[in-house]
């Protein structure tokens, strides 16, 4: 966390000596936005090799040095560079989480952050009338251009969270042998699709998702030169038929932060026809932020919370696990199995499609 306290400091805040709402207003959101500003400007990846002096660095990032050292300064004290004599370098947590080279990079989901907070601007309208205040951006032209520049910061942060921190539930995940074929609903950035197929060395997934989502995606896989084991169908889950797009059933499917995008009912009806397109015995994987699963840890309810606001002002839900244990247990699964994670925020959920499970055939809303 940004925030460092001294011993003396961190007993005077316990004691409430100190007015920590200042640290919440304005320290706080001047210090996301110092951070956005340095990973657009590519500023942690410029010292990525060297130690560079304010002068060197200004001059690889065209700005005015005393200008820049504003920034630096902040950075530094914010534990994201550090300083000795006029020259700054990367910490250890600016290199494992923010350059281009890490596998756990998640500069992208900080530069997208921004459009989340914006969505924030709407949070009184919200709270006084408990209505959706926006649409969601899946729902904008997206022929406009600027639809087109946030959905790129959108799929390309998300991709980078998949990768970065999706490796646990990769691990967590004990997909029954033998596992070939897996359907990834909404797949989009393919970044929990490369996880499993790197896990599983015989397994090719199928991500099934919008255009836009998709193009993403194939990004993706080129960078991790999985574009033959990774495939791409362009369709809309909530009104397709997808079960009769699939001749041969699959081993897997994953159905990640799509339910709270979507009413009740519309989760249900997917889910059903999810587990139409497994095999007997095929695994479903679910992850998503449940409402119920926060207050064991503040980091954990902060997340579920503030997802929960934002999923009202754009017209999503967030759902509890009792909601969700019963819309995969009608759509014919069993064993249903929630599963801790060490990574707040998100909840594990897998089921097995019934040996001899029979659902009627959906129909396309």
């Amino acid at each position: 966390m940004p925030l460092r306290f001294t011993p003396v400091e961190a007993l005077a805040a316990r004691l409430n000596l100190l007015p920590r709402p200042l640290f919440d207003t304005p320290l706080a959101p001047g210090i996301a936005k110092m951070l956005i500003t340095a990973c657009a400007m590519d500023l942690f990846d410029t010292l990525n090799k060297d130690e560079l002096s304010l002068e060197q660095l200004a001059a690889r990032l065209h700005c005015q040095p005393q200008g820049l050292q504003l920034l630096l300064q902040i950075l530094v004290s914010a534990g994201y560079l550090s300083q000795r004599g006029n020259s700054y370098r990367n910490t250890a947590m600016t290199r494992r989480w923010l350059l281009k080279d890490s596998s756990h990079n998640i500069a992208p989901y900080i530069i997208h952050s921004q459009d989340i907070i914006a969505i924030w601007d709407h949070i009184s309208e919200v709270i006084h009338t408990n209505q959706q205040a926006m649409r969601m951006p899946y729902e904008e032209d997206a022929s406009n251009p600027e639809t087109q520049a946030y959905l790129a910061r959108h799929y390309a942060g998300l991709a980078s969270l998949a990768t970065a921190l999706g490796g646990e539930i990769a691990q967590r995940v004990r997909l029954q042998q033998p596992v070939r074929r897996m359907l990834d609903v909404g797949g989009s950035h393919a970044g929990y699709s490369s996880l499993f197929c790197r896990k599983y060395p015989e397994l090719h997934s199928t991500i099934l998702d919008l255009p836009l989502g998709i193009r993403a995606g194939e990004q993706i896989t080129k960078q991790l030169q999985l574009t033959e084991r990774i495939h791409f169908v362009s369709g809309d889950i909530v009104k397709d038929n997808f079960p009769e797009q699939f001749s041969e059933p699959f081993d897997a499917a994953l159905y990640f932060h799509i339910a709270h995008l979507l009413p009740a009912e519309i989760n249900q009806n997917i889910l059903k026809k999810v587990t139409q397109t497994l095999r007997p015995g095929g695994t479903l994987v679910f992850v998503d932020q449940v409402t119920d699963q926060t207050h064991s840890s503040q980091l954990a309810s902060l997340i579920v919370q503030f997802m929960a606001l934002t999923m009202t002002t754009v017209g999503g839900t967030c759902y509890n696990v009792p909601t969700i244990k019963g819309w995969l247990e009608n759509a014919g699964m069993e064993n249903v199995r929630q599963h801790r994670l060490l990574m707040p925020g998100a909840t594990l959920i897998t089921a097995s499609k019934k040996e001899t499970s029979i659902l009627p055939p959906t129909r396309s809303a």
